[in-house]
């Protein structure tokens, strides 16, 4: 047993003043007899000086004479050296995705009060997340690495390597102990494992448009990490509605799903899986396409209805360098463009233009071009002779005259209208704009917004900014949250679809580390506290049994 403080021990001194107080206070009491001849002739006893002293001698003078010492003993803060499994100790929590389910952050700090109990010290604490931080710096007090590891907070998105995070101290430790639900294969390294809750997730989730363009297609991959089967219900938003399916998924596997989405152009959709648990950021998944502005080289005559239309279904600009889209109205271009084309009552030196000649009665292909189309409301008078490649397919016939048909070229693909407009009440119908839209989503299938992880940073442009709630950020974005964001910009609207990272969906694959010893050490372990504790009630047996006897 060692004492910080032996000077402590002069506190025994006050023993003195209490042994002649209580003795000073000592009296003999006075006894009322009947007569005092009794005792007459009564020789008295002479007792020893030791049984004087035994009689004057009673508990409370104990509990005084003991009191001081206990409070000498704790002022001295004696120690006493205990074992331990090892000496400096660098804690590692790790930060990520996995770790912020529900009750993982209880369970992550009892493991490490845990290894802090069993370490002699000192200690530092780092979080393993991105970006990494240091909750404690290295310390020999447990109370400042309480306090570091109170500041401990997961969040979703991944982790960077552990180099990164060790980083932070510049010399290396001795002992490093990392607390993680998915253990690393880095050697050298303690591993402490804490179990993840039963995960029911979205492992995949992608949308693409259907081959016509006239709608799309919703890909999702489900995974049930519970040891049960789960009645799983999916649903995709768009802005045009949901899209409900049902499937049985089995204990710990997985599922594809494939979900027809049927309706109007849609730019951003959400995926969803019930029911919900304790992970919940997985059971929504986003995804967007882009909506960047397209260029449009436009050749021939002006058609404010055919322009309306094609600013009604996406954002273009006319353009002439590296356009998106070339589109002739009543034209015979002279070579052939290179990527989409529309010919509107134009012609192209694979696909010539003649004469105008009357129209006939409109017959139609089945086509999902058509979608929405109604023919019969359709006057047309006049359609120009085109004569259309062999690989061609003709949708919609004007008699014996093809009237709109699509095909794959070598430079791109083409869709080609032969109607002549300016003799017909189509530009007029509702169904005009739905023509458009089909034949430009045929034409210039959308693309695919970059999907980005939470805490992956974006560097936006100089005139855009992303709306995330009542917020708005511009220069280098770093979402911290899953969700759909919106990018504001001159004439320009387009969305970011953020998800959590996919792998924090699935249980960690379980990996044979080879075992690390931790070397022992020695600690001293303080004892004053417990007799603090012993203290206060020594004192209060004393006032009791002070006040049961009277005060006296």
């Amino acid at each position: 047993m060692n004492f910080a403080q032996p000077w402590a021990w002069l506190w025994l001194l006050a023993v003195v003043p209490v042994i002649i107080l209580y003795f000073l206070r000592r009296r003999e009491k006075e006894w009322s007899v009947s007569a005092l001849f009794l005792w007459e002739g009564i020789r008295p006893d002479q007792p020893l000086f030791l049984e004087r002293l035994r009689q004057r001698l009673d508990l409370l003078l104990l509990l005084q004479i003991l009191a001081v010492a206990f409070f000498s003993f704790s002022l001295s803060h004696p120690t006493v050296v205990v074992s331990r499994p090892s000496g400096a100790t660098l804690l590692v929590l790790d930060g990520s995705a996995p770790a912020a389910a529900r009750g993982m952050r209880e369970k992550m700090l009892a493991a490490a009060r845990e290894v802090l109990e069993n370490s002699a010290g000192p200690w530092a604490v780092i979080l393993w997340a991105d970006p990494p931080a240091l909750l404690c710096a290295p310390t020999s007090r447990p109370e400042e690495v309480l306090h570091g590891l109170s500041q401990y907070r997961a969040n979703l998105a991944r982790r960077p390597e552990l180099a990164q995070a060790l980083a932070l101290l510049s010399e290396p430790w001795p002992r490093v102990v990392v607390i993680t639900p998915d253990p690393p294969s880095v050697p050298g390294v303690e591993v402490v494992a804490v179990e993840r809750p039963e995960n029911l997730g979205i492992t995949a989730f992608s949308v693409r448009p259907t081959p016509f363009g006239t709608g799309y297609e919703a890909y999702v991959r489900v995974f049930n990490g519970q040891k049960k089967y789960c009645d799983a219900q999916i649903r995709v938003r768009t802005e045009a509605g949901e899209f409900w399916a049902s499937r049985l998924l089995p204990p710990e596997g997985e599922e594809d799903v494939i979900i027809p989405l049927s309706g109007l152009l849609a730019q951003t959709f959400a995926a969803e899986l019930l029911p919900s648990d304790d992970f919940p950021w997985d059971n929504l998944r986003y995804f967007a396409f882009s909506g960047a502005r397209l260029g449009v080289a436009w050749h021939g005559q002006e058609d404010r209805y055919l322009w309306a239309a094609l600013r009604a279904v996406a954002s273009v600009a006319r353009t002439q360098a590296n356009p998106d889209l070339t589109v002739a109205v009543a034209i015979d271009l002279g070579e052939e463009p290179l990527g989409p084309l529309l010919l509107w009552a134009a012609g192209s030196p694979a696909c010539p233009r003649g004469n105008v000649r009357e129209a006939g009665p409109l017959r139609a292909a089945p086509s999902p071009l058509l979608s929405h189309i109604s023919l019969d409301r359709i006057r047309l008078t006049q359609v120009y002779e085109v004569a259309v490649p062999q690989e061609a397919t003709v949708i919609l016939w004007a008699g014996d005259l093809p009237l709109l048909a699509i095909w794959e070229s070598p430079r791109g693909r083409r869709a080609l209208f032969a109607g002549n407009l300016e003799t017909s009440n189509l530009p007029i119908l509702p169904d005009f704009p739905i023509l458009v839209r089909n034949i430009f989503g045929w034409l210039v299938p959308p693309q695919p917004a970059p999907v980005l992880l939470v805490g992956q940073g974006v560097a936006l442009p100089p005139d855009v900014q992303v709306v995330a709630g009542e917020e708005m950020f511009s220069g280098v974005w770093v979402p911290d949250q899953p969700g759909l964001y919106e990018l504001r910009g001159p004439n320009r609207r387009e969305y970011l679809a953020v998800n959590v990272p996919w792998e924090a969906s699935l249980p960690p694959i379980p990996e044979v580390l080879p075992a690390v010893e931790a070397r022992g050490a020695e600690m001293e372990k303080p004892l004053w506290p417990w007799i603090l504790v012993l203290l206060g009630p020594l004192l209060f047996l004393e006032a009791f049994l002070y006040e049961r006897r009277g005060g006296a």
